[in-house]
């Protein structure tokens, strides 16, 4: 949360909750996948053949189920060196910008998802190293961003409204 607005900090993980609990059972399939695959390649020289792109698919659905949890408590990664110099109307329209500039970024990656997901349904796109179609994670991860760019509005709205 940004020092600007302490009191719009959402207490309740009711909403994102469930992206809590997908976080972490990514992270843990990606260590057991991982572990499992180096393993078998150290001691019967035989890898997982689908073990790299597995663990790359579920990445993509950590990083993506993250964005939201992220996005909703305004806990983007942050540089503090200029904070004690920026305070009244320059903080206000920095967190204005910053705000703006995340929230078209967050849609262009909805949007380029989206499309990637629509041209690989169309074409039928497989994974090149597993044959299982790529369409249905593109979509995910366009979801996911565009719930990511509405809580980086609402952020915006609470840290530009008039306070009481």
């Amino acid at each position: 949360m940004t020092d600007f607005d302490p009191e719009a900090s959402d207490s309740s993980d009711e909403d994102v909750g469930p992206m809590k609990f997908l976080v972490a059972l990514f992270i843990g399939l990606m260590l057991l996948v991982g572990s499992t695959d180096v393993m078998l390649r150290y001691f019967f020289n035989a890898p997982l053949s689908w073990g790299l792109p597995v663990v790359g698919l579920l990445l993509g659905l950590t990083v993506f189920c993250g964005m939201p949890i992220v996005s909703r408590d305004d806990e983007h990664i942050t540089v503090g060196l200029l904070d004690r110099w920026v305070k009244g109307r320059t903080l206000l329209a920095q967190t204005f910008f910053v705000h703006v500039v995340s929230i078209i970024a967050t849609l262009f990656i909805a949007e380029r998802m989206y499309s990637y997901g629509t041209v690989s349904l169309e074409d039928n796109t497989q994974h090149m190293m597993i044959d299982i179609p790529i369409w249905p994670f593109a979509y995910i991860f366009a979801a996911l961003a565009l719930v990511s760019a509405f809580y980086i509005l609402r952020n915006l709205y609470r840290s530009v409204r008039p306070k009481k």
